[in-house]
């Protein structure tokens, strides 16, 4: 059946029909799971509506709403879609598998509207149990003539020998009103890398130019060190037109011939550094020009330094072909890192970066929890990589505290670490410690000239308010055997306000003449002036206790006096 259903939404989508023709006929099992997209976004582009749900299949009852901006009088209710195959991909290929993964945009048509302005869009849709779901604002669509690109095209590919092209095509003002093409008024803009050029049409709107590549395209998405741009294997040109307050942009896409030789020189072939800093890396990049000689790449290119096979930091070269950077990235093992070129205009194999990490720690995952029972618990991951045989068998690790988290930290318990000289240890710290006070703690281990120290992030204390509990008394007393005795009190805040704890639990217990423990014997809960009572049967001579231990992170723990209740016969 699923594949059946599939198929049919693969022909659906790819044929563009509407919302009604993408739905899926709800079976059972189908009614248990309504729409829930894991996604929603909604953009404008070229007159048309673009919506994304995260879904192969959109919600039900789907419509679009527009409104002039400023009013909340509709102009225009759209409730037909298509899927679209954006960049040429289509959205649900052969063998796509379950709708639910495969996520497929839809679209509007081009919208027609009578007059000129700013609009405002709203979705509307039926939400997982029928319910309407409306997202005001959503998106916005400027409605005005604008300038569209056709029929771009470049001369030929580039090399960073020959990296000038002629680019060509057709700019006009287009009326989605009616679909009217007029001649471009004035210039538009072609950006290649961080150099733009002017380019002026012709009086039809035609134009030629000759524009140079700068070497260090890498896709059409500004570069981010942080992360890769799709397409790092062709330069584009883009162009940028603008028409009564509305931009027109278009890539064009420029092929590169080859690769040209090209070569890595790292400033020095070995990385050392202590286990758990970041490691520090740089060199110069240069290209095999056509007479032989080597010259620096172009400013902007870039250089990948993979530490791990899936793990992959960038630098961009200056205008010498200069790389250096410092990466967010700590030294943990002795294997070598890979530096090579990331850009289609040059063809280098990389160089294997040699890496000696010596001796140093760090901590993993800190927690600190102020308890109720006045209290801190604090949890670390420690550890010590590469410890020098003349190392100590054990090292001192220091509980601090700051009122601000940034100065002032104060050392206020210390605890001792196994370590293995020669090796390497990973074990965990957990202790409960006196409360230091408000404010943050940190766990640090100073380090020695051997062993690189590391301290963790500071954690703020939640603070407790103190509780106490007043008016004790386990009454009467003394009392005969087999009578009932009463047990009351009251819990308030500890300060000068002695703000009532209204229903919460009170514990009590009762330790028998001669005995070493406790028993508990029930709960009650506070009225809401704070005080409590219950009444027990008196058996034996023997002393009384109430306790309030405070489950929740707003208050302390408190204890009531011991008050001996004797028994007679």
């Amino acid at each position: 059946m699923n594949n059946r259903i599939n198929a049919a939404l693969c022909t659906a989508t790819v044929l563009g029909l509407g919302a009604a023709a993408l739905a899926v006929p709800t079976t059972a099992a189908q009614a248990a799971t309504a729409f829930k997209p894991l996604q929603f976004s909604a953009r404008v582009v070229h007159e048309r509506v673009i919506l994304d749900f995260g879904k192969a299949v959109p919600p039900k009852d789907l419509k679009v709403h527009l409104r002039k901006k400023g009013t909340t009088a509709r102009v225009a209710t759209i409730k037909h879609f298509t899927a679209v195959p954006e960049n040429g991909i289509e959205p649900c290929p052969d063998g796509c598998g379950d709708p639910v993964v495969h996520a497929v945009p839809i679209h509007t048509d081009p919208l027609k509207l009578a007059a000129f302005g700013e609009y405002t869009v709203d979705v509307e849709y039926d939400g997982p149990q029928g319910e309407n779901v409306s997202h005001k604002d959503k998106t916005s669509l400027n409605y005005q003539v604008r300038p569209s690109f056709t029929n771009l095209q470049a001369s030929k590919e580039v090399t960073l020998a020959a990296p000038e092209t002629v680019i060509s095509g057709d700019i006009k003002l287009y009326d989605p009103r009616n679909g009217a093409l007029k001649p471009y008024p004035g210039t538009f803009t072609a950006r290649t890398g961080t150099v733009a050029t002017p380019v002026a049409p012709d009086a039809k709107g035609h134009f030629t130019s000759k524009i140079r590549i700068s070497g260090a395209e890498t896709g059409s998405l500004p570069f981010d060190p942080a992360t890769k741009p799709f397409d790092t294997h062709s330069p584009f040109i883009h162009l940028t037109g603008e028409a009564n307050g509305v931009k027109e942009q278009e890539a064009l896409r420029v092929g590169v011939l080859q690769g040209e030789a090209s070569r890595v020189t790292l400033d020095s072939p070995t990385l050392t550094g202590p286990f758990g800093t970041d490691g520090k890396i740089g060199g110069t990049v240069t290209w095999k020009a056509p007479d032989g000689t080597w010259k620096p790449v172009p400013a902007g290119l870039r250089v990948a330094v993979n530490t791990a096979p899936s793990t992959v930091k960038y630098m961009l070269t200056d205008g010498t072909g200069r790389f250096q950077g410092s990466f967010p990235l700590p030294l943990d093992d002795d294997e070598p890192w890979q530096v090579r070129t990331d850009s289609p205009w040059v063809a280098e194999e990389g160089q294997k970066l040699t890496v000696d990490t010596t001796a140093g720690t760090s901590f993993g995952t800190f927690t600190a929890e102020y308890l109720a029972s006045k209290a801190v618990r604090v949890s670390a991951k420690f550890n010590l990589v590469e410890i020098p045989s003349t190392a100590p068998s054990w090292v001192r690790v220091d509980f601090q505290h700051s009122a601000d988290g940034k100065t002032g930290w104060t050392t206020f318990d210390t605890t001792t670490v196994r370590t293995e000289p020669g090796g390497t240890t990973t074990g965990s710290i957990d202790r409960d410690l006196r409360y230091p006070g408000p404010g943050f703690v940190r766990v640090q281990y100073a380090g020695t000239p051997d062993i690189r120290g590391s301290v963790t992030p500071a954690v703020r204390l939640i603070d407790r308010k103190a509780t106490a509990i007043s008016d004790f008394n386990a009454a009467p007393e003394p009392v005969k055997r087999g009578q009932a005795i009463t047990v009351t009190g009251k819990l308030t805040e500890a300060d000068a306000g002695r703000a009532p704890l209204a229903g919460v639990t009170v514990r009590y217990y009762f330790k028998a003449t001669g005995d070493h423990s406790w028993t508990g014997m029930g709960t009650t809960k506070t009225a809401a002036d704070g005080s409590f009572s219950r009444k027990f049967t008196a058996n034996t001579t023997g002393t009384w206790n109430a306790r309030y231990l405070a489950t929740d992170t707003t208050y302390l723990r408190a204890s009531s006096r011991h008050d001996e209740v004797v028994v007679t016969p």
